[in-house]
C-alpha cells in the first residue's frame, strides 16, 4: 500500500509561538511526511524547524472547497476548523495526518502496520469523550447517520491519519453534491450539534470501513493546560516536553492546551 502523506497544522494566533516545537516533533514520525501545510488566518507559518522544506503555508481563505463561517451559528471558528479537517481538498496526497497545534510527538512512532494499512489511534483519557459527548453525534447522526460504534474510548486524540478517497466515497454515497451536503451541514450546527472531526471520522472507519486500517486501542497520551487566555512561554514547553518524555516514558504524545 502506498503510504506517503501530508501532515495538516491548522493553528489560531494563540499556539503561534508553538508550533516550532509542534513541527521539529514531527520528526519521531515513521515514516516521515511528504509535506506540512500550516494553516493561519493570516499566512504565519514558523521559519527555523528541522523541516522548513516542508512547509507549506496556507490562509483561511486558501482553503478548497469554500466553508462559509459566517453560516455557522454556533462556535464559527471552531467548527469551520472541525470541517475543513473532513473536507479539504488542498494537500497532495489523499492521506493526511492532522495535527493540533499544541501536539508534541515523544517518541518514535509507527504510522502505518506492517501490512501498510494506516494506523488509527484510540484513546481512553477523556471518561466525557469515551461515553460520547452528545452534541458530537448530534451531528454526526444528523448529517451522516453515524452514531458513536463502541463506549469506552474516543478517536479525539491530538491527531489523525485521513483518507480522502474513504470520504469521498462515504460523501458520494449519501449526498448528490458537496452544495447539498454542506447546506445539510450549516442547518444541523447549533448548540446542541456541532462537528467533531475525529470522532466523524474514527467512527466511520470503525463502522464501515474496518478493514482498510489498523486500531490502536489505548494510546499512551498525556494533556494538559490552561485557561483564561493565559500562556505559557517557549521554554516553559520545553521543560514540560522534557519532563513528559522523563517521567512518563510511555508516552507517545502530549499536548498543552491554552484555553481562552
Amino acid at each position: 500500500m502506498d503510504n506517503k502523506y501530508d501532515v495538516v497544522i491548522k493553528a489560531h494566533y494563540k499556539d503561534y509561538h508553538k508550533l516550532d516545537l509542534v513541527v521539529d516533533s514531527l520528526k519521531y514520525l515513521n515514516p516521515e511526511p511528504e509535506n506540512i501545510y500550516i494553516l493561519t488566518q493570516d499566512g504565519y507559518y514558523p521559519k527555523d524547524t528541522i523541516f522548513d522544506h516542508k512547509i507549506i503555508f496556507i490562509k483561511d481563505d486558501q482553503v478548497v472547497p469554500y466553508i462559509d463561517r459566517s453560516r455557522l451559528t454556533h462556535r464559527p471558528n471552531w467548527n469551520w476548523i472541525n470541517l475543513v479537517s473532513i473536507f479539504q481538498e488542498f494537500t497532495e496526497n489523499d492521506l493526511y495526518l492532522d495535527v493540533q497545534s499544541d501536539n508534541f510527538f515523544t517518541q518514535p512512532i509507527d504510522l502505518f502496520d506492517g501490512d501498510g494499512k494506516p494506523r488509527i489511534f484510540q484513546s481512553t483519557v477523556n471518561s466525557g469523550n469515551n461515553k460520547g459527548h452528545r452534541p458530537y453525534f448530534e451531528f454526526s447522526e444528523r448529517v451522516f447517520d453515524l452514531e458513536k460504534v463502541n463506549d469506552g474510548y474516543s478517536y479525539i486524540i491530538e491527531f489523525l491519519m485521513y483518507d480522502r478517497r474513504i470520504l469521498k466515497e462515504f460523501f458520494e454515497q449519501r449526498y448528490t453534491s458537496f452544495e447539498s451536503m454542506i447546506e445539510m451541514v450549516y442547518n444541523s450546527i447549533d448548540n446542541q450539534s456541532y462537528p467533531a472531526d475525529q470522532e466523524i471520522f474514527g467512527n466511520l472507519i470503525e463502522k464501515h470501513y474496518p478493514d482498510r486500517y489498523s486500531f490502536v486501542s489505548n494510546a499512551p497520551v498525556y494533556l494538559d493546560g490552561v485557561g483564561n487566555g493565559q500562556e505559557v512561554s517557549v521554554d516553559f514547553l520545553k521543560s514540560y516536553i522534557e519532563a513528559v518524555k522523563q517521567e512518563r516514558p510511555e508516552v507517545i504524545a502530549c499536548s498543552h492546551h491554552t484555553w481562552i
